[in-house]
């Protein structure tokens, strides 16, 4: 990431985005780069316009940029990316759909991991920070570097201009990925390159605890699905890299073998410097193919065979298959997942620690695809876990959160109330788990209808972080209470988060004409009716035909 530079970027730009109807448009203004979105009814007429100053790019810039707004104290991700590739303004990697969350996406400090230095979280809020070091620094992958500036500042300059390249001393004030184990080294390149499709955070531990040269799984686990011959899928570069022949046969073959994170080779010299890494262990008769054809139809270049470059669900992008070998063109049949499995090795961890870090990831899993009905059990998986792990003592307010949300969707409130009573009492900062138990005594509250109560919380939670539906719940929680004119407000912030929320605008007309605002109540309830009315057009667009 970087702090935008409006010199360096393209600064004009519109289009339509067919699935959704909506117009988008890029301009500067009072030298800021601005990203609007105009959404349009079904007879094309404007129904919102929202538009946010950019504050950075994320992204090298090597295949495209995402951008990044500040509404308030909280983070947002602009629908708009500009891919290199095209040299085209698009939809951001997972909004090319009809009903898509234009700019209401809120990034929290697990959203950056990957993309910045570091942050400074307010009182350990997870969505509420200041960014510290814009860009990924040498302590990412070097560790804290407070040491080893002190030794060389320690030195006479006449010493520190005269060290020995050449001397290869272990410098142990400071992480060197070359002086590691494999599997310490790629934990490094791991932090940010695993593609799991669930993942688990050690108890009481962040994102940001992890130190280079420490093992990844200190800090959490990232799971793959296992499929019915019991084998993982694989997907990412991670578990690619590892079905290779040359992986299992040479035991240096790293991350960075090929990749120096110091030193990327200019596009004219990418071929020959990847070929020289391959021409390393193989020789030129290595390859099957004589070198005329190999001339012909490659360039010569190893990769363009034995890691194909794949499309993936970036658009405009393709990325390397990191399974170095033979490929053919068969198409992948699809399979059924029967379970996760860990990417990495967790032999080191206790069985109830294994346990509690899969049943964590197979709710998310759940949660993130709740119709697939190879995941319907992992709920009641994950639900049984969680109880021996609070009957044994050992349960953390993370675990014990998502047994309450779990309990509660079996109908169970008195418990669920009792967890997450247990988690907002304990957690002095408002962390993911408290902000969660929070919207879940809310909610609580509110079925019970202790109105009052209700609007308590849902206070604390849009004090915590910036979402329509918490909004919206306050809304009615307030007017419930007799607090209409905070209803009001907590509503108008809700159409302003998201401008299409049908309810937000129903519930705000009634409130605003038992006020006597009739004008303003007719157009929130036209709002509502015309916003209804897109929802169905799209809806029926997108159904098979």
């Amino acid at each position: 990431m970087e702090r935008v530079d409006p010199s360096k970027e393209k600064t004009t730009g519109s289009f339509r985005h067919e699935l959704s109807g909506n117009d988008y448009e890029v301009t500067q203004r009072d030298g800021k780069l601005v990203h609007r979105e105009i959404i349009r009814g079904s007879n094309n007429e404007e129904l919102a316009t929202i538009e946010h100053p950019i504050l950075y790019t994320m992204g090298s810039g090597s295949h495209g940029k995402s951008y990044v707004y500040k509404n308030g104290e909280f983070f947002g991700q602009s629908p708009l990316s500009w891919y290199v590739e095209s040299q085209k303004w698009g939809m951001s990697p997972g909004y090319d759909r009809a009903n898509h969350p234009g700019f209401s996406r809120k990034l929290s400090s697990e959203c950056f991991f990957c993309h910045v230095g570091s942050i400074d979280e307010k009182e350990g809020n997870p969505n509420d920070f200041t960014i510290m070091e814009d860009t990924v620094g040498c302590e990412r992958c070097h560790g804290p570097g407070e040491l080893h500036a002190k030794k060389y500042q320690d030195k006479k300059p006449s010493a520190v201009l005269n060290i020995d390249s050449n001397d290869r001393t272990p410098d142990n004030t400071i992480v060197n990925p070359r002086n590691l184990t494999r599997e310490l080294s790629e934990a490094i390149c791991q932090q940010c390159h695993l593609q799991a499709a669930g993942k688990a955070l050690r108890a009481g531990k962040d994102e940001w605890d992890f130190r280079p040269g420490t093992p990844l799984t200190d800090i959490r686990l990232d799971y793959q699905y296992r499929l019915g011959d019991d084998k993982m899928k694989i997907v990412g570069h991670v578990e690619q890299l590892h079905q290779s022949k040359c992986y299992q046969q040479a035991e240096t073959l790293t991350c960075i073998t090929c990749h120096n994170p110091h030193d990327t080779p200019s596009p004219e010299n990418m071929t020959a410097h990847y070929r020289s890494i391959c021409l390393d262990c193989h020789d030129n008769q290595s390859c099957g193919e004589p070198l005329a054809k190999r001339l012909s139809t490659t360039q010569n270049d190893c990769a363009k065979c034995h890691m194909p470059k794949l499309d993936t669900e970036i658009p405009h992008t393709a990325f390397h298959h990191h399974r170095i070998g033979i490929h053919n063109s068969e198409v992948d049949v699809p399979e059924v997942a029967t379970g996760l499995s860990p990417i990495l090795d967790i032999s080191s961890l206790t069985p109830l620690q294994r346990a509690r870090c899969e049943a964590l990831a197979k709710f998310q899993v759940g949660q993130e695809e709740p119709d697939n009905p190879n995941f319907k059990n992992y709920g009641l998986d994950a639900a049984k876990v969680l109880i021996q792990l609070k009957n044994s003592g050992k349960a953390d307010p993370d675990a014990n959160t998502i047994l309450a949300l779990l309990a509660r969707s079996q109908g169970q409130a008195t418990i669920a109330r009792d967890l997450a009573t247990e988690v907002a009492n304990e957690e002095e900062n408002p962390t993911r788990a408290k902000v969660e138990s929070l919207r879940l005594l809310a909610q609580l509250a509110y079925q019970s209808r202790k109105f009052a109560d209700a609007a308590k919380l849902y206070r604390q939670v849009t004090q915590y972080q910036s979402e329509a539906y918490d909004y919206f719940q306050l809304g009615i929680s307030e007017q419930n209470s007799g607090q209409t004119e905070r209803a009001i407000t907590a509503l108008k912030t809700a159409v302003e988060l998201a401008p299409s929320y049908l309810e937000a605008h129903r519930v705000l007309a009634a409130i605003l004409d038992s006020q006597g605002k009739a004008d303003e109540a007719k157009k929130h309830e036209q709002l509502a009716i015309q916003h209804e009315q897109r929802m169905q057009r799209l809806w029926q667009s997108s159904k098979p035909q």
